[in-house]
């Protein structure tokens, strides 16, 4: 049998849910604000693992549970949540997930200790888990047209920029405040900007689908547990020195990843539409497409830690050093995302690939000035404030152009593994491309500039496989194949 003829016959909704009032201007507003503190605490937590481990008593190992308890436990929720919005309406899902990211990061910023700290983080995940996939399914149902492009657009835009806010964010509060009081604050911070976009939720219009899929509760528990088999010892591994349940846990995951796989193509045989359709990951658009978001999230999350963890080795401002070496790429970041709608609504596959071989050749001037020892803040930023507007452009219109080149059926499925592969890459970014930068730079890292000249040609090169991918996107016909 084809491929195609696989596409065609996958299950889908007779028809799209009746829209029953149109995202305005605010609505869009309040959806992208209640989304922000989702990866504002993955960027501000890179910025104070030290100040974590250190107040808490936590080692190396510690800090980076700190982070995958997170990081972890949010990728695996995701898979369900997005079903679970569609059956009980996404609105309601975005104040439980929104109320329990603000009470939760809130808690977090009291605990009394890691093994708290790390519980906490893990319901904060799931809650973040829970909100996420609400609003990509909002503005894709209530939003039509050009406010829907935009609305995507703002939503990749948001996606890339708290992270570095929170980042930039984290390192002038942990400055200005003692430091086992400024992470804390960050905490709270993070989720006052939750009970904001909560406060704001009247404004965004009540949605759900009118032929919900299955909620496939056993596919979901064994990808969330390949997941976590995955990402724990990848995240542990460096820092416990690769202990044989390290090992054991990648091999469990791989397993449990070929299980599911099984569990999807049979769901799928028996005309359910499982968590991860088969049939969707044969569109070559939406395959491609998450191929690039992985490889962007992985390089842009492990720039970005291993730029901070660089600063806070050379630099002497402390947790500010990090902020300030990010802030002018981070206000290039931003603008350009927010400018991105307006100067190119039509944005594509042909920026997309021009701006991939603007930022391997902008990284590529980055580690040359690293390792010519000419790596003080004012070099740099000679080239980490065009590469912000460079990234910007790079992965702006990803997410437009695959949902706009994607069957209608596959859009909401399309949209959900996007958030998930969004979310494993700036995981993985840290675990693999960060913990190879802790693994060159030394045990007294002592070859700090050697180790960050050397990952960050390893993005350059990554920016020119996202380039060919793009290209591909232009010069082959959407299909299946």
């Amino acid at each position: 049998m084809s491929s195609h003829s696989l596409v065609s016959s996958s299950p889908a909704p007779a028809a799209a849910p009746p829209v029953q009032a149109a995202l305005t201007g605010w609505g869009l507003a309040v959806l992208l604000i209640s989304y922000a503190p989702v990866n504002f605490t993955f960027g501000a937590v890179n910025v104070l693992a030290d100040a974590i481990g250190r107040d808490l008593g936590a080692d190396g190992a510690g800090q980076q549970l700190v982070l995958a308890a997170y990081t972890t436990a949010f990728a695996a929720s995701l898979v369900i949540a997005g079903r679970l919005g569609d059956r009980w309406g996404r609105r309601r899902l975005l104040l439980i997930g929104g109320l329990g990211v603000a009470l939760l990061s809130a808690a977090t910023g009291l605990a009394p200790d890691l093994s708290t700290a790390v519980m906490l983080r893990v319901l904060l995940g799931i809650a973040a888990g829970l909100l996420t996939p609400q609003v990509l399914a909002t503005i894709q149902s209530a939003a039509s047209g050009t406010a829907r492009s935009r609305g995507l657009m703002l939503f990749v835009a948001v996606s890339g920029a708290s992270t570095v806010v929170g980042q930039i964010s984290a390192g002038a509060l942990a400055a200005a405040l003692p430091e086992h009081v400024g992470w804390r604050a960050v905490q709270v911070l993070t989720g006052l900007i939750a009970l904001v976009g909560v406060a704001g939720l009247r404004l965004v219009p009540r949605t759900r689908s009118t032929a919900p899929l299955s909620l496939d509760a056993a596919g979901a528990a064994v990808l969330a547990a390949s997941l976590l088999a995955i990402v724990v010892p990848l995240t542990l591994g460096r820092s416990l020195h690769w202990p044989l349940w390290t090992v054991l846990s990648l091999v469990a995951g791989a397993g449990l990843l070929a299980w599911f796989w099984a569990l999807q193509r049979r769901a799928e045989r028996a005309g359910i539409v499982p968590v991860v359709p088969p049939s969707v990951l044969r569109l070559t658009v939406v395959r491609r497409g998450l191929l690039m978001t992985l490889l962007f999230f992985t390089t842009y999350g492990a720039l970005l830690y291993e730029l901070s963890a660089f600063a806070q080795l050379r630099y002497t401002q402390g947790a500010l050093g990090p902020a300030l070496l990010v802030l002018g790429f981070g206000i290039a970041f931003i603008a350009t995302s927010l400018a991105l709608p307006r100067l190119l609504p039509a944005a594509g596959e042909r920026t997309m690939a021009a701006a991939g071989l603007a930022q391997a050749a902008t990284l590529s001037v980055i580690a040359l000035l690293i390792a010519s020892g000419h790596h003080d803040m004012a070099s740099l930023q000679w080239a980490l404030i065009p590469l912000g507007a460079i990234q910007a452009l790079m992965f702006g219109p990803v997410l437009q152009t695959v949902l706009s080149r994607a069957p209608q059926w596959a859009a909401g499925v399309s949209s959900g593994l996007f958030a998930t592969v969004q979310q494993l890459g700036l995981t993985l970014g840290v675990a693999l491309l960060g913990g190879l930068f802790w693994s060159l730079a030394g045990p007294a890292q002592e070859n700090a500039q050697s180790a960050l000249s050397t990952v960050v040609w390893i993005h350059a090169g990554s920016a020119l496989v996202f380039v060919a991918l793009a290209r591909s996107l232009r010069t082959r016909r959407p299909g299946p194949r």
